[in-house]
């Protein structure tokens, strides 16, 4: 594995800060107790980035993109992020430019599902499933906040966290993508799957929705006309600020089946072929290199040293080996000795 120098530095900057952004999107899922019942999950967008959308193309205007010095990020500047070299050759997800820093170094959880009931309790368990599946295969890291202070004591801004609660909506979960500055909520249906919940996080962390992306029309067809009008501008492309490589990924989590959105039975997307596209329930090996591009497997700290964990993966999805790790973690710390486990932040159950 080649590790680029420049590559590092703008993993380190990117690992800082956190995905920002929303947009909707449907999962269907099986109930556990009911097979006839299907799930919708939205992922929302605030009225102004629905109109910054409209307008340019991006949800994000100059003052959301962070680092950005023009509304928009300019082309010719390189889509390229992360810390490993060469970047992967092939299909990748879709997700935010690298230059708008909206990638979590951990992404916050607080999980605010109280275990009064036995409903409540199996789907706690669910989402720590997913959460245990995401971890098990890609470099994102989750951390429970539900303890931290909401406020920074200095300074007085509002943390980034992802608050999940129980939908009122039993088929119908709600969420808002990535860091909108503060608290944000993601609303799960009593009956939520785990791989529903696993969309969800994903999308969390800065994944787009496959039919969104801006050479989509090249591998799909669609007919919005089949779609909800409250649902339509899921099927809106994204045309600028985004990143992505290589094709279309029909095995992506984030992909809509043909008929999710649909407000008649009809299809509202199909593929080329004129097969229909089956909403996949786990990740893509593209996913997960996607995640694994732009994210490294932190432990959560009360010192600054970034401790990685035992396994690290590249974009390639290949793990490195323990030297590899150990060079890296001496990189991203500036040859500084790790201080130990007595600086480790105390692991939280969820």
């Amino acid at each position: 594995m080649k590790i680029s120098k420049l590559n590092l530095v703008k993993m380190l900057i990117l690992s800082m800060v956190v995905v920002s952004s929303c947009k909707k999107d449907g999962i269907s899922g099986d109930s556990p107790n009911q097979e006839d019942v299907k799930l919708n999950y939205e992922l929302k967008y605030t009225d102004q980035q629905l109109k910054n959308w409209k307008e340019t193309g991006s949800p994000f205007l100059e003052t959301q993109q962070k680092n950005a010095s023009n509304t928009k990020i300019e082309k010719h500047i390189p889509s390229q992020g992360g810390v490993f070299d060469p970047i992967p050759v092939g299909t990748k997800a879709y997700g935010p430019h690298p230059y708008q820093n909206r990638y979590w170094s951990m992404v916050r959880l607080k999980l605010a599902i109280p275990g009064t009931t036995t409903d409540n309790q199996l789907l706690k368990a669910r989402v720590v499933q997913a959460i245990n599946g995401i971890q098990a295969n890609t470099n994102v890291r989750f951390y429970n906040s539900i303890n931290d202070l909401e406020k920074d004591p200095t300074w007085g801004f509002v943390y980034p966290n992802v608050h999940i609660h129980v939908s009122s909506d039993a088929k119908k979960g709600a969420s808002f993508v990535g860091l909108q500055g503060g608290e944000q909520y993601i609303y799960l249906p009593i009956t939520a799957t785990k791989e529903f919940i696993m969309r969800a996080l994903v999308n969390a962390a800065g994944m787009y929705n496959e039919q969104q992306r801006n050479d989509r029309d090249t591998y799909v067809n669609i007919n919005t006309a089949n779609v909800d009008p409250v649902n339509r501008y899921q099927f809106d492309k994204i045309t600028s600020n985004f990143y992505s490589m290589g094709s279309f990924d029909f095995n992506s989590i984030t992909l809509a089946g043909s008929t999710e959105l649909s407000n008649n039975g009809q299809r509202s997307i199909w593929k080329k072929d004129n097969t229909d596209i089956v909403a996949n329930t786990t990740l893509s090996d593209l996913d997960r290199g996607f995640l694994n591009y732009f994210y490294l497997p932190y432990i959560a700290r009360t010192d600054t040293y970034r401790e990685l964990a035992t396994t690290v993966y590249d974009g390639n999805n290949n793990i490195l080996t323990a030297q590899q790790r150990a060079d890296l973690e001496y990189y991203i710390n500036n040859g500084a000795s790790n201080p130990g486990t007595s600086g480790r932040s105390p692991v939280v159950p969820w």
